[in-house]
């Protein structure tokens, strides 16, 4: 197969030879025969690197790294194996949002990337890794030991196979002070809070840290942010989104709230409490007459397991027959390339509870062959919040709706922000779409609404 022998090429070409201190270390696993979606995706990915690695000063010019994960596989000691899938995915999305459409990043082992950049120099792309690098160990670790990261930089190629210099991702940290303007245009922007030195001052001040305390975990809250529904012009659904605020009077929402928690009971009891809430909510907005339905998220966690799926589903079945016409389960946190059948399962023990089962997928997913029979109505993503970046973004919605529709599943794009965004988002033929531009998340639901374009374009004229 393509894919299969594309693979083993890359993981051939871009092997390393440990140091002598760690050759006794275990190799990662070989990769498992990809499926039809895979071999999609190493197709065009063979494309892109061949346009790429055409380009003879490419070495030269240090535009080829290799981002090791061991350290933080490591700190997580004992539970790398059971959040390996959750920390790749984090991983291709915190490279995805660092590097341009130009660039290319996939992974050759476990825990191991490469990326290749089409157009920065050495050390813009050095700093650029070295970001990423400390972005995903902050996440997962908390205080990532800067130090101890090591980020390779291809210098040459030796029987051929690749040949790298390191660097800390301390030492390359500590001189974005120093750095000149070209070197400085070239990081991509990230948050603040993110983009400050590496330095232990810095890392005393970080306000958020991975693990929650029971005082902070009573103040995840939800609220409902209404989805318009594009081909009827009504706003008859809202998403019921998990909330977290902060002591600093900042809060984030959706499954960026959640991603703190890592206790499986954690979540099941977050999920559980979410859903009771919300159906007795919308009881008593039933009983005032009130028509609507509501998403509301559950965790996979929470499904995967017997013991919280079996408290889940005994909330479920206590659900008044005449609610369930007005419920959707909404999937979140489930790892990419989870088998269909086993998502089959999964919507089946919700299906009799709710009128739809929706499942949040990363918004740069292009394929969704493996999702279609599965007894899922459709996916929701989050589209990314640069302005400055509208014109990718409405690209990739297009492909992202065009592949959904393939897959029969409809759709729910969530964080249109803007008119423009809106408007792609119905020439692409998103059936429902969400963000600040279409409302924003309330703490009660209101009656279903007519909401048709000329609206939309008041409500903008009138702020």
């Amino acid at each position: 197969m393509l894919g299969a022998s594309l693979s083993e090429k890359l993981r051939n070409w871009f092997a390393e030879d440990e140091p002598a201190a760690a050759a006794s270390s275990p190799r990662p696993d070989q990769p498992q025969p990809p499926q039809p979606a895979e071999v999609e995706r190493l197709q065009s990915l063979e494309r892109r690197l061949k346009a790429l690695l055409i380009q003879p000063q490419l070495l030269s010019a240090g535009r080829i790294h290799m981002l090791k994960l061991d350290t933080l596989r490591e700190g997580l000691g004992a539970a790398w194996t059971d959040l390996r899938d959750r920390v790749h995915a984090t991983a291709d999305r915190i490279i995805d949002r660092h590097i341009t459409a130009q660039d290319v990043q996939f992974r050759t082992g476990d825990g191991e990337y490469i990326i290749v950049f089409a157009a920065l120099g050495r050390t813009a792309a050095e700093l650029v890794c070295a970001k990423i690098a400390e972005e995903l160990h902050r996440q997962f670790l908390g205080d990532p030991k800067l130090a101890d990261i090591r980020i390779a930089t291809a210098v040459g190629v030796l029987d051929g196979r690749m040949q790298f210099e390191y660097a800390s991702a301390a030492d390359l940290l500590s001189t974005i002070g120093q750095a000149d303007a070209s070197v400085a245009d070239a990081l991509p922007a990230v948050p603040p809070a993110q983009a400050s030195p590496a330095t232990a001052a810095a890392d005393r001040e970080e306000p958020r840290k991975l693990q929650l305390s029971p005082m902070e975990m009573a103040q995840i809250g939800t609220m409902y942010r209404p989805l318009w529904d594009v081909g009827r012009q009504v706003i008859s659904t809202y998403m019921c989104i998990p909330v977290r605020r902060f002591p600093d009077g900042t809060a984030v929402e959706g499954a960026a709230a959640l991603s703190a928690l890592e206790d499986p009971y954690q979540l099941a009891k977050v999920d559980v409490d979410t859903l009771a809430n919300t159906i007795e909510m919308l009881d008593e907005l039933f009983r005032n007459k009130f028509r609507l339905m509501v998403s509301v998220p559950v965790c996979f966690e929470t499904l995967a397991a017997r013991r919280t799926r079996q408290e889940y589903l005994g909330l479920c079945q206590s659900v008044p027959d005449y609610l369930r016409p007005f419920l959707i389960f909404e999937f979140l946190r489930f790892p990419a390339g989870v088998p269909s059948g086993r998502m089959g399962e999964l919507v089946n023990e919700v299906r009799p509870f709710c009128r739809w089962t929706f499942l949040r997928v990363e918004f740069r997913q292009q394929s969704f062959a493996g999702l279609a029979g599965t007894g899922l109505a459709g996916l929701t993503t989050l589209v990314p919040s640069d302005r400055g970046a509208e014109a990718r973004t409405m690209e990739d919605m297009n492909g992202f709706v065009a592949a959904a529709e393939r897959a029969g599943l409809k759709t729910c794009v969530v964080g249109i922000g803007s008119t423009s965004l809106a408007v792609a988002a119905r020439a692409a033929g998103t059936t429902l779409i969400a963000g600040d531009r279409i409302g924003r998340a309330e703490e009660i639901p209101q009656h279903m609404l007519r909401f048709g374009w000329q609206d939309l374009f008041l409500r903008e004229a009138s702020r």
